[in-house]
């Protein structure tokens, strides 16, 4: 429900690869969720990765997302270029920013 809710409601931010939409919550910790579509990456490997790398880098930055409910998408296939971290940190500091008088 919280997830649909951020998508709905939330704030968006958007990267070259991922969109982020943010929301505060009442749990006062920081919630992901990744949506990574089969249609943008059909290898089952290559979906749990891009999960691996995006759920790490979140956990290297959760001190800064406190209070937040955070839904991470691929919108753009992928190619030969690897998801890297860079993809998706420079979304998160965005989102912390803007949510940083909550």
């Amino acid at each position: 429900a919280d997830v649909g809710l951020a998508l709905k409601s939330g704030r968006r931010f958007r990267g070259a690869r991922f969109s982020i939409y943010g929301r505060p919550n009442a749990v006062g910790l920081a919630r992901i969720a990744l949506v990574v579509p089969k249609k943008l990456v059909p290898r089952a490997v290559d979906r749990n990765l891009i999960r691996r790398i995006a759920r790490e880098t979140f956990r290297r930055y959760q001190e800064h997302l406190v209070g937040l409910d955070l839904v991470v998408r691929l919108v753009q296939r992928c190619g030969n270029d690897p998801v890297t971290a860079e993809d998706v940190l420079p979304l998160l500091d965005r989102c912390a920013d803007a949510f940083a008088d909550r």
